[in-house]
């Protein structure tokens, strides 16, 4: 009785909900969307009724009573206590989505399909644990990966499931902890019951859905699970983001959740993980490493186009364009129906990319056969992200990288011939602050191809708890590296401050940002035990995610008033529509945002739309296509490496203004500090 009492209190309180506007994020919904977009409020209306009845029958038997409603089963654990419901499914529609679209050799996945592990993990009849543990270069395959195995094991039985990346409302603050994790499997879990959907069933979920202990999730999953012969479950160690360390405590807790389990159901784990996790091998957890795309696959010549715009040759343009081109969102999506799985087939940490291979379809032990993205149907895809979803660029590489590498030598033979005349040089280099993952100068190799880059960093500071400065030398995913290079081929005076900001599982770190813009953007001050700040000219951004932060924010407005000129990546997905197609802080109006383009000026495809509702600052663009660093062989796309060319031509106009007579001019050395500065040049 007191169980559905507590029951009938939380109904009650749920009926109070609204509709307001609550969670905006895409594909997860919170009590206020569920009453706005459904018929919830009917439902828990006439479960109150249910409950109503069931009390005044003596005796009180609820679990007698058939929900007249079984959805609600689920529904209402999800939603109590302030909760809330991924939507795993359209987020794995998604991920696959854009994976494809944006078609790589980087993730071809026969290698880790042929693994031993994975074939003994699939083929035994026993519950096992399966740890596949990668590294910064084949996350991207990893990913893929994650979905093929969903979509292979879903023939055998129910899946339950987080992919990373979560949708991208999720700010750093809302990251799932074991126990986030724990309960959106538990919600998968009562998504696949048939039985039993009792009053009685429903009251006990509303009682375990409030536990704040792990082990009690733990067993409310067992007991869940036994409902059924066989189960999976796939986990990426991202969706913990800056919890990752949480993870070490999984493989014990899954060996616990398997002898619970013994004789009843055959369960068959698989994590996920792109660094070190602590997980030691026995009879039924196991582990695997999966490396770099093997050398063999690689292929430097032939590249697929998803979208294949006529190219106009034209001569280079100035270094900067203003944005001026149309709405990208109508002509990509046509056609036919997706499908639901990839036999017929979810910073947001950056806007980058690498491109593309001759590979038209491939095929893994799943026996199907991949399509080629270019006969990837597409209406439905749109449909399941409730926007227009349209095709990232991917503009043939080499073609690209020539049109790139034209712009920079038209800078070379024009700007740079001007600005750096012995006779005509800026006495106070230009300080740039790169808030990123780093700078790659510790093997032999990456200091031999950036040692002329390396001479103009002044400083290497990690702002990431826990972490140290010598971690700032080194950048797993190079994109750190790649940002910084090109700033430095735009201003060949500039120096830069390395700042890391972003690790390369749980991506942009809101505080690591804030405490990195405040020391840029301050003075200098001797009288500080740590010196003040660096008084930086410039802070490049390339990096973003789709909701306000007021640290960051205070932290901006802290370096505007300082006469700091900032700069931020838009996105590369700007066709999926708000709030994916201007991320924070590019979409901050003390902020500039840039978008990519080609070497001839033109647009990215990938680049948010003019008429975007997110465009309130304003917004440049520049080379972003066809992008290459020193150290690595990648042909690299996005709005990453176009912000920092904005950034470097920022740093030629302060270079040339402070050369005589213009240094001499304090108004002018006042006004190129304030906002329409470098919007009027």
């Amino acid at each position: 009785m007191e169980l559905l009492q507590h029951l009938q209190l939380e109904v009650e309180l749920q009926l109070q909900c609204d509709g307001g506007a609550g969670l905006q994020e895409l594909h997860i919904t919170d009590l206020s969307r569920q009453v706005r977009e459904t018929n919830y409020r009917e439902k828990l209306s006439r479960l109150l009724a249910e409950i109503a009845t069931c009390a005044s029958l003596d005796p009180v038997e609820p679990a007698s009573i058939t929900l007249l409603h079984g959805s609600l089963l689920w529904q209402l654990p999800a939603f109590c206590n302030h909760g809330f419901l991924v939507d795993q499914r359209a987020i794995k529609i998604r991920n696959w989505a854009l994976l494809t679209l944006k078609t790589s050799l980087i993730q071809n996945t026969d290698e880790i399909w042929n693994h031993v592990e994975v074939t003994n993990w699939i083929s035994t009849s026993q519950s096992t644990v399966l740890f596949t543990i990668g590294n910064s270069q084949s996350l991207k395959r990893l990913e893929t990966f994650s979905i093929e195995v969903i979509n292979r094991m879903e023939n055998y039985g129910p899946v339950i499931y987080l992919l990373n990346p979560l949708p991208n409302g999720f700010s750093e603050s809302s990251a799932f902890s074991t126990i986030g994790v724990l309960r959106q499997l538990a919600i998968q879990c009562l998504q696949t019951l048939t039985t039993p959907k009792t009053l009685e069933f429903l009251a006990k979920m509303n009682r375990d859905f409030r536990s704040t202990m792990e082990r009690d999730w733990y067993s409310l999953l067992a007991e869940l699970i036994e409902f059924q012969q066989q189960m999976t479950i796939i986990l990426e160690v991202g969706v913990l983001r800056n919890k990752f360390r949480e993870a070490d405590t999984w493989a014990a807790e899954f060996l616990t959740l398997i002898e619970w389990l013994q004789g009843k159901t055959c369960l068959k784990v698989m994590i996920i993980t792109g660094r070190p996790i602590n997980a030691d091998d026995n009879s039924i957890v196991r582990r695997m490493t999966v490396g770099s795309v093997p050398t063999k696959s690689l292929s430097h010549t032939a590249n697929q186009r998803l979208v294949r715009p006529a190219v106009r040759q034209r001569s280079p343009q100035n270094a900067v364009t203003g944005y001026r081109g149309p709405s990208l969102t109508s002509s990509i999506l046509e056609g036919q129906e997706p499908p639901n799985a990839p036999n017929a087939v979810t910073e947001v940490a950056f806007s980058t990319k690498v491109v593309s291979s001759n590979r038209q379809h491939r095929k893994g032990p799943k026996t199907e056969e991949l399509p080629h993205a270019d006969n990837l149907p597409m209406h439905c895809i749109a449909d399941s992200l409730q926007k227009n979803l349209g095709a990232t660029q991917a503009s043939e590489s080499n073609s690209s990288k020539r049109a790139t590498e034209q712009w920079f030598k038209v800078l070379e033979s024009t700007t740079h011939q001007f600005m750096y005349k012995e006779v005509f040089q800026s006495q106070v280099a230009v300080k740039i602050a790169v808030l990123d993952t780093g700078f790659a100068y510790m093997n032999p190799e990456d200091k031999r191809a950036l040692r002329p880059y390396y001479q103009r960093i002044k400083r290497f500071t990690n702002f990431i708890d826990g972490g140290s400065d010598a971690e700032a030398k080194s950048d797993p995913t190079g994109h750190g590296t790649a940002v910084a290079v090109q700033i430095l081929r735009v201003s060949l005076r500039a120096v830069l401050y390395i700042c890391r900001v972003v690790s390369p599982d749980s991506g942009p770190d809101k505080s690591a940002i804030e405490k990195a813009i405040r020391k840029a953007a301050a003075k200098p001050d001797k009288y500080i035990p740590d010196g003040g700040g660096w008084g930086v000219d410039i802070i490049n951004m390339s990096f973003g995610w789709p909701y306000d932060h007021e640290g960051v924010r205070k932290a901006i407005d802290f370096a505007r008033q300082k006469g700091v000129h900032m700069f931020a990546a838009t996105s590369n997905d700007g066709l999926l529509g708000p709030p994916n197609d201007i991320l924070y802080p590019a979409r901050s109006v003390s902020v500039i945002a840039v978008d990519a383009a080609d070497g001839h000026g033109d647009h990215a495809k990938s680049a948010p739309s003019s008429a975007s509702a997110h465009s309130q600052g304003s917004r440049f663009s520049a080379p972003g296509l066809g992008i290459s660093s020193p150290n690595s062989e990648e042909i690299l796309e996005g709005s990453s490496f176009a912000c920092p060319i904005v950034a470097g031509v920022t740093a030629l106009i302060l270079e040339f203004a402070r050369q005589p007579p213009l240094s001499k001019s304090p108004s002018v050395q006042t006004y190129l500090q304030e906002w329409p500065a470098m919007l009027n040049c």
